[in-house]
């Protein structure tokens, strides 16, 4: 999508603004003048009587000088008060955007899109984790990002530039905390739901305000790719594609169409001023943020990134084993998460999806929560009334009172409880696709080559098997030796996650496999009369 663009990595990594001169200084140098110098302005914001006089700076030369101060003392150690004097700051002058007031410095609030790009660089250094993690470091982390929402919510002023270095730094300090192997109890893990969530809030502010260029989105699809080990990732990106898919399906096929309703929390994620044409090349950007969701299938692949890597050689410089890191034992989940996701979209599309209480993506009543009995008809409901033509006249009548129940119990349920109910579960009667629904060729085209692929995830192949050009699931046999042999890692030691319930999610990868190939069922037995399928999806159907 992007390759004719380049990607921003280079500009992130050569950019030097998160540096101060003070670091040219030995380390006592520059502890002690960021000590005296952000204590009294740290001071001065704690104070009720002292934070709404004006500030100590005066000119710009003054505000420049003290920026380098607290550049630095953003990198000290967490204990005593000076990194907190420094975010304290920082976060009241970054609202010079939003609403100035006596307490930032005058200089700032004459060119406040200027400095503030220059303070976001700055803030970086806090997200750099440190020996002594702990809650300081991650309440101050959370400091910043919820002023950063704030900033990006409220703020009427903010120049294109201030929205590029916004989101660059996003993409910069979740890179820094996210990309490396997970740390059981460490700061990424206990900030990586906020850290996603916040950039992937931002983003789509900055699609309304001004929508990013192709670098943008290019060194966003990378730098996600690297994160994917984080049950976050995928949670949030199944919230927001949800949400985008909402809108999308509202204007793109009118209100006769069943609504894809997601919790509020969810749909307030996109913004409401965003016009039709910019949910639509939102949606589709977001929904390829994720690259292929099947290298979630592959640890090999998971951990090929150079975050990875840089850990996977010890002191010796010998690779150790993949299931030595723990983040990757929870893979499975993340795969089933990521291919749940794409079930659910596929079933707006195909309009029989219902809503879910929390705040997940809405599950489809048609699979898990179908009722269970000792003769269960596997026949889709809009073919079950043609199976009586090859029966007696006795089935037939019994067959025919049975389906006529059936449409008179749905058109109840539809009619007393419609898809707005968020607690219909069991108890009710599997849905007909929308009349209006794309043709399967169209979804195909979208979600296609991921579903194949993952219904063929750690198939052992037979000898002999031809890859033909249209097959991209089929891979080759040593290949596909390599997939399995990665989903029998054990399991023994995996991280308990509270984003994952223990009994829903499985620890091997037939969860996800199985969730793309009933996805695939779905589509194919949607298939209209007279529509035509191409021959190159039914040959791997």
């Amino acid at each position: 999508m992007y390759s004719e663009w380049r990607s921003l990595h280079l500009v992130i990594q050569n950019d030097q603004g998160h540096t101060s001169v003070l670091h040219s200084y030995p380390e006592s140098v520059g502890r002690e003048v960021a000590n005296a110098v952000v204590h009294p302005l740290g001071q001065a914001l704690g104070t009720p009587s002292v934070a709404g006089s004006e500030s100590l700076l005066k000119t710009d030369k003054e505000v420049k000088w003290t920026m380098e101060v607290i550049c630095y003392g953003l990198t000290l150690p967490l204990d005593g008060e000076t990194v907190k004097y420094c975010v304290d700051v920082y976060t009241d002058w970054i609202m010079a955007l939003v609403l100035p007031k006596d307490s930032i410095p005058l200089p700032v609030i004459k060119e406040p899109n200027l400095y503030v790009q220059s303070i976001l660089k700055h803030l970086q250094n806090l997200f750099v984790p440190r020996q002594e993690q702990g809650p300081s470091q991650i309440r101050l982390c959370l400091q910043v990002l919820r002023a950063i929402q704030k900033l990006a919510r409220e703020s009427s002023i903010m120049a294109r530039e201030t929205w590029e270095v916004l989101l660059l730094f996003l993409l910069q300090i979740n890179d820094i905390l996210l990309a490396p192997p997970t740390v059981q109890g460490g700061i990424a893990e206990n900030l990586a739901e906020k850290l996603i969530g916040v950039l992937f809030e931002v983003w789509l502010l900055a699609c309304t305000r001004c929508f990013p260029t192709p670098p943008y989105w290019k060194t966003a699809k990378e730098m996600v790719a690297n994160w994917r080990h984080h049950p976050a990732v995928v949670e949030q990106w199944s919230k927001v594609i949800c949400a985008l898919t909402s809108r999308l399906l509202r204007f793109t096929y009118g209100p006769s169409f069943p609504p894809f309703k997601v919790p509020d929390e969810d749909a307030s994620l996109i913004p409401p001023e965003m016009d039709n044409e910019c949910v639509a090349q939102t949606w589709f950007r977001f929904l390829h943020m994720l690259s292929n969701p099947v290298d979630l299938s592959n640890p090999a692949i998971i951990s090929s990134t150079p975050k990875f890597q840089e850990q996977f050689l010890n002191v010796s410089g010998m690779p150790q084993e993949l299931n030595q890191y723990p983040c990757l034992k929870h893979l499975p989940q993340i795969f089933f998460r990521a291919m749940r996701g794409i079930s659910c979209l596929v079933d707006a599309f195909l309009g029989i999806s219902r809503p879910r209480s929390d705040s997940a993506p809405p599950t489809p009543v048609n699979r898990l929560s179908m009722p269970q009995s000792t003769a269960v008809n596997t026949t889709p409901p809009h073919n079950r009334r043609h199976r009586a033509v090859t029966v007696n006249k006795a089935t037939m009548k019994t067959s025919t009172v049975t389906t006529a129940h059936a449409s008179k119990v749905q058109h109840q349920t539809s009619s007393t409880s419609p898809l707005s109910s968020p607690n219909q579960t069991s108890s009710e009667p599997r849905p007909l696709p929308a009349p209006r629904r794309p043709k399967v060729n169209s979804i195909l085209n979208l979600f296609g080559s991921w579903l194949f692929d993952a219904a063929f995830v750690h198939c052992k192949l037979h000898n002999g098997i031809n890859r033909d050009s249209s097959m991209t699931a089929i891979t080759t046999q040593a290949s596909m030796e390599f997939r399995r042999k990665g989903s029998q890692m054990s399991t023994d030691t995996m991280v308990s996650n509270p984003m994952f319930d223990a009994s829903e999610f499985p620890d091997n990868y037939e969860a996800g496999r199985a969730e793309a190939c009933g996805t695939l069922c779905r589509i194919f037995c949607s298939k209209k009369t007279g529509e035509e399928i191409l021959p190159a999806y039914l040959s791997r159907s």
